[in-house]
């Protein structure tokens, strides 16, 4: 890689943690409540894309295997891919530091309205055991019929919705003992998601939606920071020790072995933990293989501007529409869970019959509409979290933990960077109908009694 490239790659890194650190201040700004949406958000994006560009920006790292040469990993396609990203993230920032704020000044929508309530001190634990009852009970039983896959997935959402209430419980009561308890108990969920089903990334995906809930309102902010950054080193860790290892445990996962068994072996894996190194080429090519959602853009960049493949025009927007709609009442709809043929259809890369590689959030506004769409689709898409962010927000510090649960359920389903608009839309959709059937039937029912 030339010197100028990776020194204007240097530079687009900072300004991507220069957005993120102004949406810090807005969410630590008083003045507006916050969930931590907007930073959620972001880290999950920067899981995606900042980490892959993040290595090409050592001198001594370039990709040496024939599986990432393969699929297009290089310097070029990830800082072309990079920028794109970055723009991105700068219109998310506009949306959620400034649009959004100005908007519900302007308008003041009544749901914003609240007068202080005593909140029901039972719900967090109701939330969690139905996120357990979804996840381990209801989950593999219904998870065939159509559409009632999509509101077990989102049921088990509900864990991180009632883990988030018991740490807000028990900071609100001083009670440092219980805070604790529910942190560990969520930093706990990777391990539960890798014995259960062999993957780690749904896991992390719950346990940061907790950690990053504490951080709005847990003081003091230098402890925060600190914490953030060894948590950042700890999750690099334990993605690395996890691939080192993924294969064996899900053969024993996968390959219907004992409860036992697969925590003994998802033990021995961390007991044989290996700190991330950012000298060791394994290390950073385990990054660049999981962790580089630049590379599909950059693939697509030049795919488009040579001519391979033309701009979707709002296709698949319209297939985000589409899928808010039931598939038990349109059993033929021609919207699916996953990302499709979207991936090789616009880069070009060539992928095994019935293998779907997600689209992501900015590869899939850069092939509808551009540079321009990546721009404006992050623009609306932070102002639109960043509502969901402040309401929720709200509804907490007002005491209604049940108004609170209906907007942060259906938020998280906006959490997913690495998907298609079509699964986000889905999943908001069922999230929705999910909070407001435990919301209406179970809890009115659970008062009667």
């Amino acid at each position: 890689m030339f010197t100028v490239e990776r020194q204007w790659l240097i530079v687009w890194l900072f300004v991507w943690v220069g957005v993120m650190g102004l949406v810090v201040y807005s969410q630590w700004n008083r003045k507006l409540p916050s969930v931590g949406f907007p930073l959620c958000y972001l880290f999950n994006l920067s899981i995606n894309h900042w980490f892959g560009a993040m290595i090409y920006s050592f001198p001594w790292y370039y990709p040496q295997s024939a599986y990432l040469l393969s699929v297009g990993c290089s310097p070029e396609n990830t800082i072309s891919g990079f920028q794109v990203s970055v723009l991105g993230v700068i219109g998310f920032g506009f949306g959620s530091v400034f649009l959004a704020p100005w908007l519900l000044r302007s308008f003041k929508p009544p749901w914003l309205r609240e007068m202080p309530k005593q909140p029901n001190l039972k719900l967090p634990k109701t939330y969690i055991l139905l996120g357990l009852l979804f996840y381990f009970v209801i989950g593999p039983i219904l998870s065939k019929i159509p559409s009632v896959a999509a509101l077990t997935g989102s049921g088990f959402s509900l864990l991180s919705v009632g883990l988030c209430l018991a740490c807000w419980k028990a900071w609100c009561m001083a009670d440092n003992k219980a805070f604790l308890s529910w942190l560990l108990i969520s930093c706990c969920i990777p391990f539960l998601s890798m014995v259960n089903a062999g993957f780690i990334s749904f896991g992390v995906a719950a346990v940061l939606i907790v950690l990053i809930f504490v951080f709005t309102f847990y003081r003091p902010r230098w402890q925060v920071l600190i914490i953030g950054l060894l948590v950042m080193f700890l999750g690099l860790s334990v993605l690395v020790t996890y691939f080192r290892d993924r294969d064996i445990i899900r053969a024993q996962v996968w390959g219907g072995q004992s409860t036992e068994s697969r925590i003994e072996q998802v033990w021995k894996t961390m007991t044989n933990f290996e700190f991330f190194n950012v000298y060791k080429q394994q290390h950073l090519e385990v990054i660049d293989g999981r962790l580089n959602m630049n590379i599909g853009v950059g693939m697509a960049i030049n795919h488009i501007s040579e001519g391979m493949a033309k701009f979707a025009d709002g296709e698949t927007l319209g297939q985000a529409v589409i899928a808010v709609v039931p598939r038990i009442l349109w059993p033929n709809k021609p919207v699916s869970a996953g990302s499709g043929d979207l991936v090789s259809r616009y880069t070009g890369l060539e992928t095994p019959p019935g293998t779907s590689i997600g689209v992501g959030n900015v590869l899939e506004f850069y092939l509808n509409f551009g540079t321009l769409g990546v721009v404006f689709g992050f623009i609306l898409f932070g102002t639109v979290l960043r509502v969901f962010d402040i309401t929720a927000g709200q509804k907490l510090l007002s005491g209604n933990w049940v108004g609170f649960a209906s907007w942060f359920l259906p938020g998280l389903g906006l959490m997913n960077p690495a998907g298609s608009l079509a699964e986000v839309v889905s999943s908001v959709s069922a999230s929705a109908v999910l909070v407001y059937l435990i919301n209406r039937f179970y809890l009115n029912k659970q008062k009667r009694l």
